[in-house]
């Protein structure tokens, strides 16, 4: 592989010319084309044989034709238009130019023979289009046919007016003779007419015999007759030469009827008129909306004419680059933008569109400029570009070859490679300034100058970056015709050449003569003329959203990293470094930051001129280092300048309390030792600021922190000092602040600037907050470097390095290294956790940055506990939502142990329950552990830093796991949260029944109860026993009670036997007992005694409880029942009524899970009900009807059958059977 170095350079490949002249690549539309040099690409073909056509279409027809000529700056429009009148002049180089004999070739049959007048017409320094063209005709005319009349294209009759006064002079007779020959001066008043004007019209003049007469007659022609013509041109050639060049022309529709005819006379058959710049001279008016729209309708008449006659038919190309639209400002009205649409639709749907592409450029490039001198030369150039595309974290970005919608040079590798050593990107932005600009330097011409400046040091390896136009482009030259273009660009200019360039300068320390060979400052040039380029242009994609990987690919190979692929960082950096005195430079706060240049005619840095100089005095200072500093390190609640601030540290579950103050620590006066030094277990921290007053240095503050005595838990923050250039930032900062408040919202500026525009004021305060953003960002990145959190960089500059460390303590052992953390806020965690841990080494704890547990936290973790311990495997299966927070406590802490989602606790796995039996039997304890002894040997061997409640959860968990009760002196007491442990409490060991008690009390209970109950005899499940079953007692004592006086108020009725020592009423009465002896005891153990003894009986468990859970429903069913009915029936000598008590009866004296007497209640009132009601005497049967008359009819005739048959008929609707017999006589 070959050295860089090595490379070999681009001008022994190619040929680079040693210098560039001023008419290099610029070619008019009027003047000659650059044959030798003219590239016809494919694309450029396809154009010419479209103009061809559409010139060979006009004269076949006879039918004027025009079309837009469309294309980018620097497209080679003027060029184009050249090389076709060439071709139409029938000019044989430009036949035989490259790739263009097809063309020619299909469009020669329709030429043939044919003589075509091409004018070319300049538009920029044009009055109207009249003007332009008939002037630019009579202009061209007289240099082609010197010999010819003149044809009458000016208004007339303001020269017919001067004629009339010189005959009234004159006289008829010496007037008339001197138009009818014009051989001499008509007298002393005329002045002398050129020979060479004279001859053909003379000889008109003296053949037409000129009289009053004919005179008349043809002054009353109207312009552009024949008659009106020829007396026009007389007058004209005798008396008023001048007129031919500062009369009024005929408007465009008559001027062209006039030179169509005169050229035509002159033996040719069309006309071809080219149109150089024509949209961009409309464009130079935009803000006369008349102007434009009258003149630019006017195109319309070049195909389209008023005149019923045009001897010759007109071709015209209109040079065009952007639409017209495109120039309005946002300022236009809705009104003015509309007509001009309107305007240009009329004008578009009449003129043709011949489409010059920019994808011609790197064909012509690649031929004009970048031609290898050989196949060695070419294959080098390969090898250097394909290493170029083998980078693909440039490759993309400089492929981005796009500019204004579909325009663009193209973005593929082909492209790429016809331009090499250029790129797409930076072509697609030469032609994006080149359109801004209006400037006749072509993309070529550029290209070149570009080549030439670099040709003894450009190697075959070396991309020219996108910076490099911002010279030749931007800097030198002409600026903008558009006022706001116009401000921009000198915007660019000023803010470079008068801010930026000595900027970067004063960074580099180095002279502007010494900066072309600084390979650091030329970087950082590059960079920001490529910002600024992206300011100027932000619409082409390659300068779009600038970001550092982008500004990178633009200028490839500028920048050389120690760490390949580091190159962003780099950028990054570097402009982050700028930004801090560049107020203009725009870094975003995304993942990959988006950098801009905003630029401005004013300079709102004038600003800060306003502030009073007692707004940036020291004090000032340390309070807005302060501020900021505890900002960053997330201190709150500071009282005043020497206030001391509570830092709350969330460390080993637990909120540590730090105490921080800040000042100047060798100020004895305003801080005394009193106020530095921490008087307790507490830490204190104070924090020194980052510079001080007069000849102060940090030597200062470590005398005086040598002086105080050791052994308190005390640390001295001492950072580095700001250099002089930071302070300055500072002193910058403190400014603004002071302007807009230090949250950006204050209104100082509206006072202080009352004489700026509110414009002007408005755009100021976004710039200093912007700046406000930047100079506080770049002061945090120097103090965290101040402060020790982050280490500076080898070219950093912000801070006065020494070898004395920031961190200093006076606790005895304790020796604190440097700050990590990368953060003011991350490097004070570190630092106090540092802190803690030397206080508090005990283990087991929690991790360092563990939160602080919550009470809520711990009350999961007790819940869990509390069933482990109740549980005879001493594990249970622990929620999913809880696995986390089980975890993290009782895992580290030991507090029993999370394995496969189930939480278990055993002596093996809490490490608090071997500790504290062996601490207790070390002092003799062995059956009872006060909380005051456990709460010390939490902090044994060694603190631990628990706070109160962390510390009651272990000793409960621990009491859990070794089966222990709490106890208030001799008072058995419950605890079920962390709060509830008292300090004169202890844990023992506590009374427990019987294993037979226990098991005959879980054998009873469970049916009786209907609950689960604990089968492990523990203390840990004796509450849970004795709880369960004294809730259920106490749900249903009442309703149990209430029901047995319910039932012997209806003994009589019911059947029962008050007496009886089985049944209903009995085991009413013994489950309502024992209902009441549960609910009202208190001991635990003898809640079990009395479950496990209770007398039911006899009767199953499940009887008695059907007995009391059913109470209040059998209760209600009593209360609600018909008992009058019921005492009604009993009264009753029937069967029936003594059915239906006996049947009540044998349900009440069975128990309530043999028979339920809600039911029988119901069915007994229910049946009584209806034993006691009559029923209603059944309804009278209806009357029987009345009986039907006889009928008898003799039917002697026809019409008597017919009369028979209705009366039948109608019967039968009725509904009547009918009997019929009949006599015959």
């Amino acid at each position: 592989m070959i050295a860089l170095s090595q490379q070999p350079l681009l001008r022994d490949l190619i040929d680079i010319p040693p210098s560039v002249g001023e008419g290099d690549f610029v070619v008019r539309a009027a003047e000659g084309a650059d044959l030798k040099r003219y590239v016809v690409t494919d694309a450029l073909r396809a154009n010419f044989e479209e103009a061809l056509s559409l010139v060979g279409h006009a004269v076949q027809t006879g039918r004027s034709q025009a079309a837009f000529l469309h294309g980018s700056f620097g497209s080679g429009k003027s060029h184009f238009m050249a090389v076709l009148r060439e071709l139409l002049r029938h000019n044989p180089d430009a036949r035989a130019l490259k790739n263009i004999a097809d063309p020619v070739t299909k469009i020669d049959p329709m030429l043939r023979g044919k003589k075509i007048l091409t004018l070319t017409f300049h538009m920029l320094d044009a009055r109207s289009v009249e003007q332009a063209v008939l002037e630019g005709y009579l202009n061209q005319i007289m240099a082609l046919h010197p010999e010819a009349p003149l044809p009458a294209v000016h208004r007339s009759d303001a020269l017919l007016g001067d004629a009339a006064r010189l005959r009234d002079r004159m006289g008829d007779e010496a007037f008339f003779a001197a138009l009818t020959d014009a051989g001499g001066p008509p007298g002393d008043d005329a002045g002398a007419a050129p020979a060479a004007t004279v001859g053909l019209a003379a000889m008109m003049a003296r053949r037409a015999g000129w009289t009053a007469e004919t005179y008349a007659a043809a002054a009353a022609q109207p312009p552009g007759t024949k008659e009106r013509d020829g007396l026009v041109s007389a007058l004209t050639t005798a008396f008023f030469t001048g007129a031919v060049r500062s009369g009024e022309y005929l408007d465009l529709d008559a001027g062209l009827a006039v030179v169509t005819r005169h050229a035509k006379d002159l033996g040719y058959d069309a006309l071809v008129l080219f149109l150089d710049e024509f949209i961009l001279w409309l464009s130079t008016h935009i803000t006369d909306h008349t102007f434009v729209n009258t003149e630019g309708a006017k195109l319309n008449k070049l195909v389209e004419s008023a005149d019923a006659y045009r001897p010759l038919p007109i071709a015209s190309f209109v040079a065009r680059q952007r639409n017209l639209e495109e120039f309005l400002g946002p300022q236009v009205g809705g009104t003015e933008r509309q007509a001009l649409a309107d305007m240009m639709t009329s004008v578009q749907g009449r003129l043709g569109n011949i489409v010059l592409a920019d994808t011609n450029l790197p064909e012509i490039t690649a031929e004009r400029l970048l031609r290898p001198n050989d196949g060695a030369a070419k294959a080098t150039i390969d090898r250097a570009f394909a290493a170029v595309r083998g980078n693909r974290a440039v490759w993309d970005i400089l492929l981005l070859g796009a500019q204004y919608g579909d325009a663009g040079i193209g973005s593929d590798a082909a492209a790429f490679r016809s331009l090499y050593p250029f790129s797409p990107a930076l072509v697609a932005s030469l032609v994006a300034l080149s359109q801004a600009l209006q400037r006749e330097r072509t993309a070529l011409r550029i290209m070149t100058e570009l080549l030439v400046d670099r040709r003894d040091t450009l190697r075959v390896n070396d991309l020219i970056g996108v910076a490099e136009l911002f010279e030749p482009l931007v800097l030198t030259g002409e600026l903008p015709d558009r006022p706001k273009l116009k401000q921009l660009f000198q915007s660019a200019r000023e803010t470079y050449r008068g801010k930026l360039r000595p900027l970067l300068l004063a960074h580099h320390g180095i002279t502007a003569e010494q900066a072309a060979g600084h390979e650091p400052f030329q970087l950082d040039d590059k960079l920001v003329k490529t910002l600024l380029l992206g300011a100027l242009v932000p619409e082409v994609p390659a300068l779009h959203n600038l970001t550092a990987s982008k500004l990178h690919a633009l200028n490839f190979g500028s920048i050389a990293s120690p760490i390949p692929g580091y190159e962003n960082q780099i950028v990054l950096g570097r402009l982050q470094k700028l930004q801090a005195d560049a107020g203009e430079l725009h870094i975003t706060r995304d993942p990959d930051p988006v950098v801009s240049l905003k630029l401005s005619a004013v300079d709102y840095d004038k600003l800060l001129d306003l502030v009073p100089s007692n707004e940036t005095g020291d004090g000032v200072l340390q309070q807005l280092v302060r501020d900021l500093v505890c900002s960053e390190m997330g201190l709150s609640g500071v009282d005043g300048t020497l206030g001391e601030i509570s830092y709350l540290r969330e460390w080993r579950g637990r909120k540590h309390t730090v105490h921080v103050r800040f000042g100047n620590v060798r100020d004895d006066v305003n801080l005394p030792e009193s106020t530095l030094l921490a008087d307790a277990e507490t830490w204190r921290i104070n924090i020194d600021y980052p510079f001080d007053v007069g000849t102060y240095d940090r030597g200062s503050d470590f005398a005086r922190i040598e002086l105080f005595p050791r052994g308190s838990r005390t640390v001295f923050w001492q950072p580095y000092f700001l250099s002089a250039d930071m302070i300055g930032r500072v002193r910058l900062l403190a400014k603004v602040n002071y302007l807009l408040g230090a949250d950006g919202g204050g209104d100082r500026l509206q006072s202080l600037a009352a004489d700026w525009s509110v414009a002007d004021r408005k755009q100021g305060r976004v710039y200093l907050q912007q700046r406000q953003h930047q100079l506080r960002d770049s002061l945090l990145t120097a103090l965290k470097q101040a402060y020790g959190a982050a280490k500076a960089g080898a070219e950093s500059t912000d801070v006065v390095d020494d070898t004395k460390g920031v961190l200093h303590a006076l606790a005895d052992g304790l020796h604190l290294g440097d700050p990590i953390g990368g953060t003011l806020d991350a490097a004070l965690r570190h630092l106090t956790g540092v802190l803690l841990a030397w206080s508090y080494p005990g283990k087991p704890a929690l991790p360092d940055d563990e939160k602080a547990v919550t009470r809520g936290e711990m009350a999961k973790v007790l819940t869990y506990a509390q069933r482990a311990a109740a549980d005879p495997t001493r594990g249970v299966v622990v929620e999913q939502a809880d696995r986390r927070t089980v975890q993290r406590i009782c895992n580290h802490l030991q507090l029993g142990e999370l394995a496969d989602n189930r939480y278990v606790l055993t002596t093996g796995t809490c490490w608090w329950s071997r500790h504290f039996t062996q601490r207790a039997a070390q002092r003799g304890l062995t059956d009872r552990y006060p909380v005051a002894f456990l709460r010390e040997q939490m902090d044994q061997p060694d603190p631990r830093g628990f706070d109160r409640d962390l510390q009651n959860l272990i000793m409960i968990v621990f009491g859990l796991e070794h089966q222990l009760a709490w106890y208030d002196g001799s008072v058995k007491v419950p605890v079920n949260s962390v709060q509830a442990v008292q300090g004169h409490w202890e844990l023992r060991p506590p009374p427990m029944p019987t294993p037979e008690e226990w098991d005959a009390a879980v054998k009873r209970g469970r049916p009786l109860f209907g609950k689960p109950l604990p089968e492990w005899r523990s203390p840990a499940n004796l509450p849970i026993l004795a709880g369960t079953i004294r809730t259920v007692a106490g749900e249903c004592v009442s309703s149990a009670t209430h029901l047995v006086p319910a039932l012997e108020a209806r003994t009589d009725l019911l059947g029962l036997e008050p007496q009886a020592t089985t049944g209903r009423l009995a085991t009413a009465r013994r489950t309502a007992r024992l209902l009441a002896d549960i609910a009202s005891e208190r001991d635990d153990v003898v809640l079990v005694q009395l479950v496990a003894g209770a007398d039911l009986g006899g009767v199953d468990p499940e009887v008695a409880a059907a007995s009391f859970k059913q109470a209040a429903r059998v209760k209600a069913a009593i209360d609600g029942a018909q008992w009058p009915l019921l005492d009604a029936i009993a009264s009753m000598d029937d069967d029936r009524a003594r059915n239906i008590l006996d049947k009540l009866r044998e349900y009440a004296r069975h128990e309530q899970s043999a028979g339920d007497l809600v039911d029988a209640l119901q069915v007994a009132s229910a049946e009584a009900a209806k034993l006691l009601v009559k029923p209603p005497p059944p309804p009278p049967p209806p009357p029987p009807p009345p009986p039907r008359p006889d009928y008898e009819q003799v039917v002697a005739t026809a019409e008597d059958l017919e009369v028979l048959s209705a009366k039948l008929r109608e019967l039968m609707a009725d509904g009547a059977r009918i009997m019929v017999t009949w006599r015959a006589q």
